[in-house]
């Protein structure tokens, strides 16, 4: 199996690539009965509807983040540099772990403070099986789309329900 990071031709059934370490697993859609050819595994992320992403900067208030994300119905807010750069995520489980449990003041918490950084990003024309090996393996609802370096999208496990639903 090509590894889908480096291409590097790996072992079939291999976890792990064997040059950069990207994790395998599940990955193999012929071991696993699938067919790669599938519409929906071949579907590429771009060709999906994506919602725009909310986006603050790392010195907005959690507040501030409760309230774009209610207002637009949406589970997160991605959080970018000064120079504009995706560098961190803040979803509502994040509020009740990092701002409510703990009882910190969410009008004082800016975003920099409790946001997880560095999310894992997909790149727009990446498949969307890698969306669902993502978040089936880490467990995440959210996933930043970028198009390069720049932020273009946001893919949610309901965006990918719908998808199914339309099959």
């Amino acid at each position: 199996m090509n590894c889908p990071t480096c291409d590097e031709d790996n072992i079939p059934g291999e976890d792990l690539c064997q040059n950069c370490g990207m994790d395998l697993a599940g990955l193999d859609a012929e071991a696993w009965g699938l067919d790669p050819e599938d519409a929906v595994l071949a579907t590429t992320l771009s060709d999906l509807p994506l919602k725009d992403p909310l986006v603050l900067p790392l010195s907005a208030t959690v507040t501030q983040a409760i309230e774009l994300m209610k207002q637009r119905h949406q589970g997160c807010v991605f959080i970018t540099d000064s120079g504009g750069a995706l560098c961190g995520v803040m979803t509502e489980r994040d509020v009740v772990a990092r701002v409510a449990a703990p009882g910190r003041n969410p009008e004082r918490t800016r975003l920099g403070e409790v946001m997880t950084p560095n999310p894992v990003t997909l790149q727009k024309d990446d498949p969307l099986a890698w969306a669902l090996h993502r978040m089936g393996v880490d467990g995440f609802r959210h996933l930043p789309i970028l198009d390069g370096e720049q932020l273009v999208g946001l893919l949610s496990v309901r965006t990918v329900l719908e998808v199914f639903r339309g099959v």
